[in-house]
């Protein structure tokens, strides 16, 4: 009976951390995936994971306040490894903005049911195809491999927080600007010369209605520089997606 509370005990903190990563990581922690699909993708991972796992060296607290201080250690384990993996999409709608800033599309926005929250158009369909991409890159099952793996380095109850380890996250959500710079820079370079054209004609020609004239050009020249960089924009996507990996492996070791 003593061994079964064990295996228990061991269920719900590995449940835990599970349901941490799920809850926060992108495209699985999504509006769209169904909530009860999430929580039988957590209890299946659990009832995986658990078997697999070393004996502990010491057995889990029985009082409430330390058994829950524990769980929130492993909770904190999963947020932290999902919010790492956000940033790639966060780095993606800052590039939305700012081609939709360059191209006339910041007058209107679209709801995204994935981040539940009103984001560009060009973010919206970027989002939609870092998505696509991750799965045929099997980024999923990467994830829940990561999550697998962190008990190598993170026993259970082996959570430990440092500064050091902010710090270096805070550096990792730096990089989500300069991510979203790259990726908007074809957009952002071909509005920058079809702007300074325009600004060029309004002095030639001053009868031209730049207003009338601009937004259709802009909003066309926009669609037909992403429609030609995409080649370009997923390969970014593979060295992006390759440091989030890294970064959560970085991640885990500094928790270790």
């Amino acid at each position: 009976m003593i061994f079964e509370v064990e295996v228990l005990k061991v269920f719900l903190l590995v449940l835990v951390r599970f349901s941490g990563l799920i809850v926060a990581a992108p495209v699985l922690g999504s509006a769209n995936f169904p909530a009860r699909a999430k929580i039988g993708l957590a209890i299946l991972g659990a009832m995986v994971i658990v078997p697999t796992l070393p004996a502990l060296v010491e057995p889990l607290p029985d009082e409430a306040v330390h058994f829950t201080l524990i769980a929130t250690g492993e909770l904190i384990i999963g947020l932290m490894m999902g919010f790492v993996m956000t940033l790639v999409f966060a780095a993606i709608q800052v590039a939305g903005e700012i081609m939709d800033m360059q191209t006339g599309f910041s007058l209107m926005n679209v709801f995204n049911p994935a981040l539940e929250t009103q984001v560009p158009i060009f973010g919206f369909m970027f989002f939609i195809i870092a998505a696509l991409y991750l799965f045929v890159l099997d980024g999923h099952h990467l994830m829940i491999q990561a999550l697998v793996s962190s008990y190598i380095k993170i026993p259970i109850g082996g959570f430990v927080l440092r500064p050091a380890l902010l710090r270096e996250v805070s550096t990792w959500g730096s990089a989500m600007f300069y991510d979203g710079l790259l990726v908007a820079a074809p957009v952002a370079g071909a509005m920058l010369l079809a702007y300074t054209t325009l600004g060029i004609l309004s002095r030639l020609i001053p009868q031209i209605h730049l207003f009338v004239v601009g937004f259709p050009l802009t909003i066309a020249l926009g669609l037909l520089v992403a429609a030609l960089s995409m080649q370009v924009y997923v390969g970014m996507l593979d060295g992006m997606f390759s440091r989030m990996f890294k970064d959560v492996s970085n991640l885990i070791r500094g928790m270790s």
